[in-house]
C-alpha cells in the first residue's frame, strides 16, 4: 500500500511539474508557482529515489558475500533516506537563485545530507 502510494504521488507529481513548466514562465506564473515548482520537484525526486533505493537494496541483498551481514531495505527505510537526498536539488536551486552556487555552498549541502543520514540511520536502527 506504501509503495503505490509513493508510485501515485509520483506520477501525479511528475505530470504537474511538466504542465507547469511547458504552460508557465517564471514571471508569468508568480510566487505559488515557484513554490510548486520546487514542492513538485521535491515530491518527484523522493518517488524517484525511493525506487531507487529499493531496488538497489534488493540486489545488494540478492548478491553472494563472504560475510553474511545482510543489509535489507525495507520501502519506507528507501522512503527515508531519499527524502534527504531528495532536498539537494531543491536547495542547490534556490541557492543559485539567490546567488552563485559555488565549493563553499555545495560542501555546506553535502555536510547537510551527511548528518541527515546518521541521523535517518540512528533512527532507523
Amino acid at each position: 500500500m506504501f509503495t503505490r502510494i509513493v508510485a501515485i504521488m509520483t506520477v501525479v507529481s511528475a505530470v504537474m511539474l511538466g504542465v507547469l513548466l511547458f504552460t508557465t514562465t517564471p514571471s508569468s506564473t508568480g510566487p505559488l508557482g515557484i513554490l510548486g515548482f520546487f514542492v513538485f520537484m521535491y515530491i518527484t525526486a523522493l518517488g524517484v529515489l525511493t525506487f531507487l533505493f529499493w531496488s538497489i537494496g534488493l540486489l545488494a541483498a540478492k548478491l553472494p558475500s563472504k560475510r553474511r551481514r545482510t543489509f535489507a531495505v525495507t520501502p519506507k527505510g528507501a522512503y527515508y533516506y531519499a527524502s534527504v537526498i531528495a532536498l539537494v536539488p531543491v536547495m542547490l536551486i534556490a541557492i543559485q537563485s539567490v546567488g552563485e552556487v559555488g565549493v563553499y555552498q555545495v560542501l555546506l549541502v553535502s555536510f547537510f545530507v551527511v548528518i541527515a543520514w546518521i541521523y535517518v540511520t540512528n533512527r532507523l536502527s
